[in-house]
This record gives C-alpha cells, structure tokens and sequence, in this order.
C-alpha cells in the first residue's frame, strides 16, 4: 500500500544530497588525468545525472512504500553503503582490468536496498567505471555478469541468513574466478599463469570478505530495524512529547493502546514492536483535528515513522479501509476497547465481570460486522487475543 507524503525531511534531503555529491565525486575522479574526448566527458555525465534522478525517485518510492532492506531502513544507512560501493568501484579503477572487486558491491547494496534496486545500481557503476577508464567491451560484459550473479547470491543469502549456505559460498568462489578467467581469454586469445593465480587468489579473497561482513551487514540491519523502533517507543521521542504536550490524556491513552497491544502481539507470535508504535500513535492526528485518519498519515511521515505504521494508522478503526494484517487489526482491537472503557470511567469498570462482558461484547460486535476479514486473523488467534485481554489487569 501506498501512502501520500506531502514533503520530504529535511534531514533525509541532506542524505540524498550527500549521496548525490558522493557519487559524483567519485565519477569525477574516475574522469581526471584519462584520455576521454570532451564529447564523452558530456554523455558520461549526462548518463550519470539521469540514472542519479531515476535511482532518486526509486528510492524516495521504494521507501515510502517500505520495500528497501527492512521497513524502515533509514536514508543514513543508503547513504554510508551506497557510498561504501562507490569507494570500491574508484578502487576498481586503480586495479588490473577483469581483476577490480565490483562483486562486493551487489552485497552492500542488496544489504541497503531491495534487489532490483541494488542491480541496476551495480549495473550503473559497472558502466561508469568501464566508460571512464576506456575499459573494453569484455571488461564491462565481466562486470556486469559479476554483478548480476552476486546480486542473485546475496538476496539468497539475504533470506536464508539462518542456514550455513555453504553452497552459494562455492558458488561465489566460482563466479569471481571463471568470468574474470573466460573474458580474459576472450579479450587476448591467451591465459597466463599469473592471471590464473591472481584470478583464484582474487575470487578467494573476495569470497573470505563476503562470508566475514555480508552476515555482519545483515545483522545490523535487524538491529537497526529493533533499535528505530524502540526509539519511537521512548517518551523522550520528539513526537511522543508533542503528543503529551497536546493532550496528557491523549498520551496516555496512546500508553495504554501500545502496551496492550505488545502483549496480544506477543501472545499470537506477532510483530510486538510494530502494534506498540502503532497503538501509541493510533489517534495521532487529532493533535490537528479531522480528517483524523489524514492527519495521522501526515504526521507520520513527517516524524519519519515506518511504512508499516503509516499503513495502520491510516486503517484507524477501519473507517476507510479495513486493517489489512493481524497487527493492524490487534491495535484497532485495543483502541476500541480501551476507549469504551475509559468513555464508561472507572467506577462502572472497576468489576472485573463488567469489564469481561465488555470485551466480549466489544470484539464480537467488530468480528461479526467483518472487520477483521481481510487481514487474515484465524479465530484461533482472534480467541487467544480476546483471553489476553481477560486477564490484563492495567486496562483502566
């Protein structure tokens, strides 16, 4: 799903910025003291700013719609990686043609963006490393097949980062070392025992770096993910103390919604830290009145919060469109019943029996008007949601 985002960030701005300047940078140097004509100087550069503003608008599209590593994976982090790959591929300039470790560049973009994206990226560099340093035709068709193979082995891995994948290892080792050979013959008719050694040496070392950090990348990456998260989390978080200074009972509802719905998350096997931001910024936008389901997209991109967020908040209480996944449909929930509750006050809810009727009473009402139909909750977990709450005792 697709949510509007009326203006980027400033701070994610400045990361694009920086990207842009970084790339170019590299290019330029790439340029300076080789034999290029003026008139492939031109169409060099204006390859370079038209695949900058096409990878530009992806990433803004891909990360509205959080599809880059991980839902949430921050501009920062695009930033440090992509210009990590180009460092590599101006190292590549410097080194002996065939031999330059442009494979390395599929793993640290495919840790940073989706697949596609980090392809074409790949590609892209290929071309610009090649075109500027007036490299052969073969030294291109060898890079670009490096970097379409490694970028299929690092999204293997990418999802089957549990297993030992000793298998893709092998099959790293072999692609460095057999296109870099294969080129080379076709290029001079010949192979040389040197190139031979260097090839294999080379498509070792490369395998050795890829085991080592690839795993380390993608650690990270989970982490991150975790990390921003908890960040949303903690009351010392610029929208959560805009969210108290609008209204402390507000907040405090929010408090309530995010907790609760951690535990029903927690209780079905669910993602807890998406239900708790979720469930603590479900009524953010009534900080500027209605329409509340607008405002709490808007307010959401404007804090930077994950897709997945933005895609709940926008499904609040299923006026527009119904939750569309468990999670969602956990903190609508949470929200309904904490908000009839505190609309009764605490006097009539302090007997437990009234507040187990009103549970029952809340959610079989939503379940049977088909809230819940699209976002393929079982009634085993819709039974198992309902007990949790039954036994919570912070619900006033």
């Amino acid at each position: 799903m697709e949510l509007p985002e009326k203006r980027i960030p400033p701070k994610r701005f400045a990361y694009i910025i920086a990207l842009f300047l970084v790339s170019l940078a590299c290019v330029l140097i790439m340029l300076y003291g080789r034999r290029v004509l003026l008139d492939e100087i031109v169409g060099i550069i204006t390859l370079f700013l038209s695949f900058s503003l096409v990878f530009i608008i992806a990433l803004i599209q891909l990360r509205r719609m959080g599809r880059l590593s991980f839902d949430g994976t921050t501009y920062k982090r695009v930033f440090i990686l992509t210009s990590v790959s180009w460092v590599i591929i101006l190292a590549s300039s410097y080194l002996p043609v065939f031999l330059g470790p442009v494979i390395l560049t599929s793993f640290i973009m495919a840790s940073a963006v989706d697949g596609l994206l980090a392809l074409c990226s790949c590609l892209f560099m290929d071309m610009m490393l090649c075109f500027t340093c007036n490299m052969s035709t073969n030294t291109l068709y060898c890079y670009m097949m490096l970097s379409i193979f490694g970028t299929l082995i690092a999204v293997f891995l990418k999802y089957r980062r549990e297993e030992k994948n000793l298998h893709l290892y092998v099959l790293l080792f072999g692609v460095q070392a057999f296109f870099p050979i294969v080129y080379y013959e076709f290029s001079y008719g010949r192979l040389s025992v040197s190139f031979l050694i260097s090839a294999v040496l080379a498509a070792a070392l490369v395998t050795a770096v890829v085991m080592i950090f690839y795993r380390w990348l993608l650690v990270i990456d989970e982490t991150e993910e975790a990390i921003s998260y908890d960040m949303y989390l903690e009351d010392d978080f610029s929208l959560a103390i805009e969210l108290k200074k609008f209204s402390g009972k507000e907040f405090t509802h929010g408090k309530k919604v995010s907790e609760l719905s951690r535990a029903c998350a927690r209780e079905i096997g669910k993602d807890e830290y998406l239900c708790g931001v979720a469930g603590l910024y479900y009524r953010v936008g009534c900080m500027r009145g209605e329409p509340l389901i607008n405002h709490n997209v808007e307010i959401a991109s404007e804090y930077c919060l994950p897709h997945a967020v933005k895609v709940i908040l926008s499904e609040y209480q299923g006026m527009v469109e119904k939750p569309s996944t468990v999670e969602s449909a956990i903190v609508q929930m949470v929200d309904s019943l904490v908000s009839r509750i505190d609309a009764l006050g605490q006097e009539t809810m302090e007997s437990s029996w009234n507040q187990e009727m009103l549970i029952y009473q809340a959610l079989t009402e939503h379940s049977n008007a088909g809230m819940y139909d699209d976002c393929g909750l079982t009634m085993n977990q819709f039974l198992r949601i309902r007990d949790c709450l039954i036994i919570k005792e912070n619900l006033l």
